[in-house]
């Protein structure tokens, strides 16, 4: 496992160097609000469009590494054009094509992890996999907008040490994955369906089989279309409503990783205690909160709050739905499944961003910005909690020692100012 650390831990910290700063990349460029939403669709649908074909050639072969690895020195490598953009098109277009071709590693990664770590402890691996990544991508991101702020220049003068970090990460991180050893994979054959590399209708018929995988996969479409609405006005917000500097912009970063990091044990550990899904069903419902936050912004202090709530949230709820998609997924089919779900969720967040992006462009010619964006932050908080009563519909596939109502109690009763209750108190 200490490969799969160190990958996380690098790997995060060249990707926080640059990131976060995307968005605020595209504004600088020039970016109107429907490019912004052209940007966050193409973001999220270009690295989970091709999955299925990379997740099922993945499990044919019976080599998660090799995926990773290309995957992580082709996502390098394309840091490289953002040297040279002059236009927010072009930005969207090198974005798109690095998560287009990057994206082989992702189902690779999922599968591995699932193959390496057993089910009962998926909550603490993967948790603590987490943790070590957000302290890479935290320290990343601190330093990189503080070099920004210090960096008096062009546009691509603040950017060059970011994006050199991001690549030398970027390369040393795939490079680690040289060291894992793979366990003995038993589906080398064609058994996953056909001889066709795409096997689109054999990993559609495969999900159909398997009815606690068919509704995470609903839920998830539902509310990721309407959760990603408001996506595009995230950096809006950021820098023409707040007028947050580039500083204060990691610094929204830092809070949400400063958060996350103490928490992930005890995160992990709730998740293979209460199981997936109570902390799902809580995670998804208290993300109306982020765009209500958002919407009522008037400075950066409104931001600092939604990334210390928003890490709170995550890190109970990235793991119970990273370790829930284990859960309900056969290991012979799970790198195919993996990418075929983060290929709808993708198609569905790619929807979402261009009806904000748009709907955000519309809005804030008639009304001003601040209200303009307000309205499409209301038709997101509004959609995310209808979609976030659609997971009440999953089921855990195993039983858990504890629910998460009685370790909130336990919790609550250990702290300090509570009395102590007598033997013959329920």
């Amino acid at each position: 496992m200490k490969p799969l650390y160190a990958r996380s831990v690098v790997s995060s910290f060249g990707s926080g160097t640059v990131s976060p700063f995307l968005g605020v990349y595209a504004l600088k460029l020039g970016a109107t609000p429907a490019q912004m939403g052209w940007f966050s669709s193409v973001s999220n649908l270009a690295p989970n469009f091709v999955q299925v074909p990379w997740g099922k050639l993945s499990d044919k072969i019976g080599k998660r590494v090799p995926f990773i690895l290309l995957g992580g020195i082709i996502t390098s490598v394309l840091f490289i054009p953002l040297f040279f953009i002059t236009s927010a098109t072009q930005l969207i277009v090198v974005v798109g094509v690095q998560a287009l071709l990057g994206s082989m590693a992702t189902p690779a990664w999922m599968a591995l992890l699932g193959e390496l770590v057993h089910s009962q402890k998926r909550g603490i691996e993967i948790s603590a996999i987490n943790r070590a990544a957000a302290i890479g991508s935290l320290l990343a991101t601190l330093i990189a907008g503080y070099l920004m702020v210090m960096i008096t220049g062009t546009l691509h003068e603040m950017f060059f040490a970011p994006l050199l970090i991001a690549i030398s990460c970027g390369l040393v991180s795939s490079f680690v994955m040289l060291v894992v050893r793979e366990k003995p994979y038993p589906n080398k054959s064609s058994s996953s369906g056909s001889n066709s590399l795409i096997g689109i209708r054999e990993v559609v018929q495969e999900a159909r089989k398997n009815p606690s995988f068919t509704r995470f996969c609903v839920a998830s479409v539902i509310f990721g279309f309407f959760m990603s609405i408001s996506w595009p006005l995230f950096s809006i917000t950021q820098i023409k409503v707040v007028n947050a500097s580039m500083l204060e912009v990691a610094l929204i970063s830092v809070i949400m990783g400063a958060v996350r990091i103490p928490l992930q044990p005890w995160g992990g550990k709730l998740v293979d205690r209460v199981g997936r899904r109570q902390l799902i069903v809580v995670f998804r419902l208290s993300l109306v909160l982020v765009p209500v936050i958002y919407a009522l912004a008037s400075n950066i202090y409104f931001l600092y709050a939604y990334a210390f709530l928003f890490g709170v949230l995550v890190t109970f709820g990235e793991v119970a739905m990273f370790t829930y998609l284990l859960d309900v997924t056969d290991e012979r089919f799970r790198g195919a499944l993996s990418a075929f779900y983060n290929s709808i969720t993708g198609i569905a967040f790619f929807a979402g961003s261009l009806v904000g992006g748009y709907l955000a462009n519309y809005f804030v010619e008639i009304f001003g910005l601040v209200f303009g964006l307000q309205l499409v932050y209301a038709l997101s908080a509004t959609g995310r909690a209808a979609g976030a009563l659609t997971f009440t519909t999953i089921r855990d596939p195993y039983k858990y020692p504890s629910t998460l109502k009685k370790e909130l109690r336990n919790m609550v009763h250990r702290l300090p100012w509570m009395p102590e209750r007598s033997p013959t108190q329920p």
